[in-house]
């Protein structure tokens, strides 16, 4: 430097002699003025490097968000001090002031199964040596509550004593390609448990040939562990014969890079030559990519020895297949004669019900053509199409034959021939295998058999009656005796009138003896007319249980317990009095005269399925009689209702008093039903149809308080063909006040009302009539003239028997005077309220 500073600061000094040498800056001033302008250099170069960085930073943080990576910082120097860059706070689900969270907030928000391990792979990694982190875990994203899974990466700083001092790292929402990744894992296994679980050999090769998995049906071929059999040498079990060719089929059909197939034998495990026939389809990575081959081989071991076995027949084959069609024809011929000639209704069904045949017979029944039902379902056809209900029957009997399971049941009918009964049965039909295959139906005419039944029945039934006939006549003629001998008495005009009195009291007596006499015998027949009316079922049954004390002894306690005391019923009192002291009796007779008998009156919401009946909804009144007797054995149940059955000694029962209680509660429109167990007493219920309470008007009320001899000039009109009877009841009804009018027959009735149908206040008919009936002209009346009250009267009528309970009102001859006036004044007030 010393030159240096020689040559700028020593020697000789020449004097400048320019003009503006005054005026030249300092050196110092010039050093200044260099080091202002180099710092501004700086300053500018510092401040492009800020806006560069600042625009990387930004740029950085676009593709932090387009890739959904965020960045974290963890400082450990003082404490632990979290930074997250906003892509974080995003992929998080996590607001702008959580940028700076806790360690307590990052571990609350890992999914509770990973956040143990989570924790502790970080601990591990900090405390270790490692200058990398990485882990994959869940979290419960706060934002929306979804689960997200998030890939971190980081590098870690650490001090000269190699304490971790920084984490810098960067978060990824991996959610997607982890919930492919588990997919993929998902159809990998499913793929192999199907593959597993095929009985035929399945395998997967690279393109070098080797394979990258064979189920467990390749496994068992070759007797092998799964480690040695997907490296093993197919060559090496291959038929010497087979080996040239399938080597070379095999090698153009992988170059074709096409689905080919192999057929050849190989040996197994057991030593046994098999056929196999290998189909092989290339596979194919996601971009189009040729990565191998997907094989399955056949046994077909047995298809070639059937080939080998049909090569030999060839020969004498077509002798054969012409011996055995001429069979099958002449089988086939036969079998249709004999389904031809049958009597039988016979058919064929495939397995979806379609008729494929029908024979003669059961076309003929409906009077049809094979095509009129070939190839409809068979439940739609016209022998079940008249029939409600029936085809829904059929339908569920072909779908319980499908299970396996034959059908039969009897069935009535409508057919263009005329109303049938039937012996239906369906069955499944089998094929050579024994699978169901169709069905066949069949069944038999058994009209005529079940009128021969009936027959029988009736005629076993009149043969009892017959039987009874010396009874009934003997009683009948003590009847006669009495009345006939009253009514000598009351000629002579001597006779005192309280002797007078107790004829015509005893004559009047003996008349209702008769007429129940008569109904005993009708309710025997079960074709009794019943008078319906609705009443009170637990005042009944009190009423009952008072009469039937001294029937039953002082031994045996009765106990009556009415459950609802509203409950009404509509039926024949009369008959309901008389099948509860009929079933009492019974009760009496098994317990010998010392027991405990409960009669039981409750409302039920249907009745039980009973013997054949099916179960019947509805509202209902049940009537139970329990008794602590000897019970009925099991054989004895299905027969006890049958007239004159009884398990009673000699001379000690008839048989008919349940017979009675069974009749009644049909023709009731109810059922009858019997519990019991021999030693454990027995417990009968009847079921009636459930009656709205009975409401009278207050002018009802006092027509019906009135004496039996006020008619109050109401007008009658007296529908009668018989004269004497009709002359009679004309009498009869004007002495009672009423106003009266008589004609022969429905028709006239009819026309009477038709000039005027304010003309009469009732109609009293007859039931038996020529031409139009009682209860015919009854309905007439009622479509017509709705507020005209109808009361009907007969001995018997087979009408009434099958029709008790059309609404009308009911006085069985023979009738009392009272009888009669209370029923017409009984028709009167319930129809006081109608407007006509």
């Amino acid at each position: 430097m010393a030159p240096r500073l020689c040559e700028y600061g020593a020697g000789t000094h020449t004097p400048d002699h320019r003009p503006d040498a005054l005026n030249d800056p300092l050196p110092e001033t010039i050093a200044a003025e260099r080091l202002r302008q180099h710092l501004e250099e700086i300053a500018r170069e510092r401040d492009n490097a800020y806006r560069a960085l600042q625009e990387r930073e930004a740029e950085l943080a676009r593709i932090q968000r387009i890739a959904g990576v965020g960045g974290l910082e963890i400082d450990f120097r003082r404490g632990v001090r979290n930074r997250r860059t906003p892509e974080y706070l995003l992929i998080h689900g996590l607001a702008p002031e959580a940028a700076s969270e806790t360690y307590e907030d990052w571990v609350g928000r890992i999914h509770p199964d990973d956040r143990e391990r989570t924790v502790q792979h970080l601990f591990g990694i900090l405390k270790s040596e490692s200058e990398d982190y990485s882990d994959t875990y869940r979290i419960n994203r706060p934002s929306d509550g979804e689960v997200r899974w998030i890939r971190v990466v980081g590098k870690i700083e650490r001090d000269a004593s190699g304490r971790a001092v920084r984490l810098v790292g960067a978060d990824l929402d991996v959610t997607d390609q982890m919930l492919a990744q588990a997919t993929l894992r998902e159809s990998e296994e499913r793929f192999r448990l199907i593959a597993d679980s095929a009985p035929v050999p399945i395998w997967v090769t690279k393109l070098d040939r080797k394979r990258s998995f064979a189920n467990r049906a390749y496994v068992d071929f070759l007797g092998l562990p799964f480690e040695e059999a997907i490296d093993f040498d197919w060559r090496k079990v291959l038929h010497p014969d087979d080996l040239p060719q399938v080597l070379q089929q095999s090698v153009q059909g992988e170059a074709s890079l096409k689905p080919f197939v192999l057929e050849a034998r190989y040996r197994r495990a057991d030593g046994q030559w098999r056929w196999l026939r290998s189909e092989s389809q290339p596979r194919w990575d996601p971009n189009g990519k040729h990565i191998g081959f997907i094989g399955v081989a056949h046994d077909i071991t047995a298809a070639k020895q059937a080939e080998i076995e049909l090569r030999q027949l060839n020969e004498t084959l077509e002798e054969r297949i012409t011996e055995r069609t001429a069979q099958l024809e002449a089988n086939e011929a036969r079998l249709r004669a004999i389904l031809e000639t049958s009597n039988q209704y016979q058919g064929l069904l495939n397995l979806e019900g379609d008729v494929l045949y029908a024979n003669t017979t059961a076309l003929a029944g409906i009077r049809a053509a094979p095509r009129d039902v070939i190839g409809k379902p068979f439940w739609d056809t016209p022998w079940f199409a008249a029939t409600e209900g029936m085809s829904r029957m059929v339908r569920n009997a072909f779908d319980t034959v499908l299970t396996g399971e034959a059908v039969r049941m009897e069935m009535l009918l409508r057919l263009p021939i005329g109303e049938r009964w039937f012996d239906f049965s369906i069955r499944p039909l089998l094929d050579q295998h024994g699978k169901i295959s169709g069905a066949v139906p069949e069944a038999v005419d058994i009209t005529e058999r079940r009128r021969g039944e009936e027959a029988l029945r009736q005629s076993q039934k009149m043969e009892a009656i017959g039987q009874l006939t010396g009874g009934v006549a003997h009683d009948f003629n003590n009847l006669l005796t009495i009345i006939r001998s009253a009514t000598d008495f009351l000629r002579r005009r001597e006779l005192p009138e309280e002797r007078r009195r107790r004829y015509v009291d005893a004559i009047s007596e003996t008349v209702e003896r008769a007429s129940n006499l008569t109904a005993q015998l009708l309710a025997f027949a079960r074709r009794q007319p019943l008078k319906p009316q609705v009443f009170n079922v637990g005042t009944q049954v009190d009423s009952v249980a008072q009469l039937v004390r001294p029937l039953v002894g002082g031994r045996i306690e009765i106990a009556v317990d009415v459950h609802d005391p509203d409950c009404f019923t509509i039926a024949d009192i009369a008959q309901f009095e008389t099948a509860l002291i009929n079933l009492a009796i019974n009760a009496r007779d098994a317990m010998k005269d010392e027991g405990r008998l409960t009669i039981a009156v409750r409302k039920l919401k249907g009745i039980p399925a009973l013997r054949t009946q099916s179960a019947r909804s509805g509202d209902f009144v049940a009537i139970s009689v329990h008794d602590t007797g000897s019970g009925i054995a099991q054989e004895n149940l299905e027969a006890i209702f049958e007239p004159f059955f009884t398990t009673k000694e000699v001379g000690k029962g008839t048989g008919l008093g349940l017979s009675q209680a069974f009749g009644f509660a049909k023709q009731s429109e109810g059922d009858i039903a019997v519990e019991s167990r021999v030693g454990h007493g027995a417990t009968f219920t009847i079921y009636l149809p459930q009656a709205p309470s009975p409401t009278l008007t207050a002018e009802a009320v006092s027509l019906l308080s009135e004496p039996a001899t006020t008619g109050r000039g109401y007008r009658v009109l007296v529908v009668e063909d018989n004269d004497d009877v009709g002359r009679f009841s004309t009498e009869l009804l004007e002495d009672l006040g009423y106003v009266v009018r008589r004609v022969a027959n429905a028709n006239a009735a009819l026309a009477i009302l038709g000039e005027n149908e304010f003309a009469v206040d009732l109609v009293f008919s007859d039931v038996i009539m020529p031409g139009m009936n009682g209860v015919e002209l009854a309905g007439v009346i009622r479509e017509r003239y709705p507020g005209l009250p109808v009361v009907l009267t007969s001995g018997y009528s087979n009408v009434l028997a099958e029709s008790a309970h059309r609404g009308f009102e009911l006085i069985q001859k023979p009738y009392s005077v009272e009888s009669l006036s209370r029923i017409l004044r009984k028709a009167m007030a319930e129809k006081l309220p109608v407007a006509r």
